[in-house]
């Protein structure tokens, strides 16, 4: 069971890797060329990846988790780094319309939303 300051540095790991995933998505996208459709594409399909990925690391962590506040934490730690990747994603969007990338968004969107009920229901 991981509980108290355990589950305080599980939320700040989550965070940390959201940041961090985040910050490499705007890295690379930042060097593409802006003639190019299929890298936006390929950007937007590798940043929901990383967010399933810690989207599983969250879900791992709370399988075993007693402590319901504890659990509502994470699943809140999540929302705030789809809404975070969402934000990055919309910029994306709105620079490369064209890109496709707008079906990531929808699908991260998604994940947000799951993510969310999962935190209302444990709070």
């Amino acid at each position: 069971m991981l509980t108290g300051m355990n589950g305080c540095l599980a939320a700040k790991m989550f965070e940390e890797a959201g940041e961090s995933a985040i910050r490499g998505f705007e890295e690379r996208v930042a060097a593409l060329p802006q003639d190019l459709r299929a890298p936006f594409h390929s950007e937007a399909r590798q940043l929901e990846a990383e967010m399933l990925t810690i989207y599983k690391l969250v879900a791992l962590f709370v399988r075993d988790e007693q402590d319901l506040a504890q659990i509502a934490s994470a699943w809140a730690s999540m929302v705030r780094i789809c809404d975070d990747s969402l934000l990055k994603l919309g910029n994306l969007i709105k620079q490369q319309p064209s890109s496709g990338a707008d079906y990531y968004f929808d699908r991260l969107l998604d994940l947000r939303n799951k993510c969310l009920r999962l935190q209302k229901i444990h709070e």
